[in-house]
C-alpha cells in the first residue's frame, strides 16, 4: 500500500501499512525483509546491491520503498524514476513510481498547485503499468484510491473507485478488503463506518487464514471505536504471532491490550519477547506508553516514561513513530508528572527533529 492514505482514513480503517507488500514481482532477501516491515535491515543489503550495479531495478524499487517508509517522498519518487529509466519495460518499476507519486498526492505537505501536475503523471504511470501488466494489483489499488479521493473536477468518481476495488478483490483478496476498509472508513456515519470496516477485515481473514496482515488489520479494528473488544484483539494478535513471531505488529497489538486492561505482568512479558524477537523495532514499547496516555492511567506514568526512553535508545523503524514523536510524547508524560522543565526540553527536542509537529508547538507554547 505504497501510494499513501490520508491520516483520518488510515486511523479509522485500522490499516497497518507495513503489512502489505511492495511493488515487485520476485523477492530477494532484502525485498522479503521490506515486505515484513524490516526496513532498517534491508537498507544495507539494498545499498550493497546498488553499489555493485547502480541500475539494478529490483534494488532501486526496494530503495524507493524504504525511502517511502521513512517519509522521504521526494527521494522515493526520484529513485523510482531511476528504476523506470533503467528498465522502461518493467511493470514493477512503473508501479513503484505510481506508488511514490500517489504518496505525494496524499501528502498534506505537497502544495495544491503541485498536485495538479502530479495527478497527470500519476495517471500516465497507471496507464503504463497496466499496459505492461494488466493484472497489476498495485495499479488497481492506486487507481481505486485516486478515484475515491480526487474531487470530481479532478477526475474523481466513487463509482469508478468501486469498480477498480472490485477488480482488486478478485486479484488479491486481502489487499482488496484492506483497501475497502480504508474507503469504508471515510463514510460519514461513524457507527456504520466502523461496522463496515470490521466486516471488511473479517472478510480478509476469511479469504486467507494464513495472512498476517489480515489478522493484524482485524485486531486494530477491534481496538478502535466504541466496540472495543480486548479479548478478540488478544486472540487475533496471537494468531498473527503464531504465523510470524519476527514481526512487530502483533506485539504492538498485545501491548495495547495489556496496557488497556492494566495487565502489567503480561505487558512486561510481551515487551520482553518483542525486544528479543524484533530488536530493531521497539514500536511495542511506544504503543504501551501511548496507551497509558490515551487511557489516562496516571498511576503508570513512570512506566510510560520508561517505555518511551527505551524507544528513544535507537533509530525508529520505517512506518513506526519517529523519534520526534517519541520525544513529544515523553514531554507529555513528564508534564503530567509535574516536571515542566524536563517536559519543555523533550518537546524542544521533538521540534528540532521535526518542526512540522503542530500539536507539539502548541504544547511548547503552553509550557513556556
Amino acid at each position: 500500500m505504497l501510494s499513501g492514505i490520508p491520516a483520518r482514513a488510515a486511523t479509522l480503517a485500522c490499516t497497518s501499512l507495513l503489512l502489505l507488500t511492495p511493488a515487485w514481482s520476485q523477492q530477494s532477501t532484502a525485498e522479503k525483509l521490506i515486505s515484513e516491515g524490516h526496513y532498517s535491515r534491508a537498507r544495507a543489503l539494498v545499498q550493497s546491491a546498488l553499489d555493485r550495479n547502480p541500475r539494478d531495478v529490483n534494488a532501486l524499487v526496494a530503495l524507493s520503498t524504504i525511502q517511502w517508509a521513512y517519509a522521504q517522498l521526494d527521494a522515493s519518487a526520484s529513485t523510482a524514476e531511476r528504476a523506470v529509466l533503467a528498465a522502461d519495460g518493467s511493470a514493477a518499476a512503473h508501479a513503484q513510481l505510481l506508488n511514490a507519486l500517489g504518496a505525494k498526492l496524499a501528502s498534506s505537505k505537497v502544495a495544491s498547485f503541485e498536485k495538479l501536475g502530479l495527478s497527470r503523471r500519476f495517471r500516465k504511470e497507471a496507464d503504463r503499468t497496466l499496459q505492461l501488466d494488466p493484472g497489476n494489483v498495485y495499479a488497481h489499488e492506486a487507481l481505486a484510491r485516486f478515484y475515491w479521493y480526487a474531487p470530481a473536477l479532478g477526475g474523481g468518481s466513487r463509482t469508478k473507485a468501486r469498480q477498480w476495488l472490485d477488480k482488486l478483490v478478485q486479484l488479491d483478496a486481502v489487499r482488496g478488503y484492506a483497501l475497502k476498509a480504508e474507503l469504508d472508513a471515510t463514510e460519514s456515519d461513524p457507527a456504520k463506518s466502523l461496522a463496515a470496516v470490521q466486516s471488511d477485515w473479517k472478510n480478509a481473514v476469511a479469504a486467507n487464514r494464513q495472512s498476517y496482515a489480515a489478522y493484524v488489520g482485524l485486531g486494530h479494528c477491534l481496538l478502535s471505536g466504541k466496540t472495543n473488544e480486548l479479548r478478540g484483539v488478544e486472540e487475533v494478535a496471537h494468531k498473527a504471532l503464531a504465523l510470524d513471531p519476527s514481526r512487530a505488529a502483533s506485539y504492538r497489538l498485545l501491548a495495547a491490550v495489556y496496557a488497556s486492561s492494566e495487565r502489567w505482568e503480561n505487558l512486561d512479558a510481551a515487551l520482553k519477547r518483542a525486544r528479543t524477537a524484533v530488536p530493531d523495532d521497539l514500536a511495542a514499547d511506544f504503543t504501551a506508553a501511548q496507551t497509558i496516555l490515551d487511557r489516562n492511567i496516571s498511576s503508570q506514568l513512570a512506566r510510560a516514561e520508561g517505555y518511551l526512553r527505551n524507544y528513544l535508545r535507537q533509530p525508529s523503524e520505517g512506518l513506526e513513530p519517529t523519534l520526534a514523536v517519541a520525544h513529544w510524547r515523553l514531554g507529555t508524560v513528564l508534564e503530567k508528572q509535574g516536571r515542566r522543565s524536563a517536559a519543555r526540553q523533550e518537546i524542544e527536542s521533538a521540534l528540532t527533529l521535526d518542526p512540522s509537529l503542530d500539536e507539539a508547538k502548541k504544547d511548547l507554547i503552553r509550557l513556556r
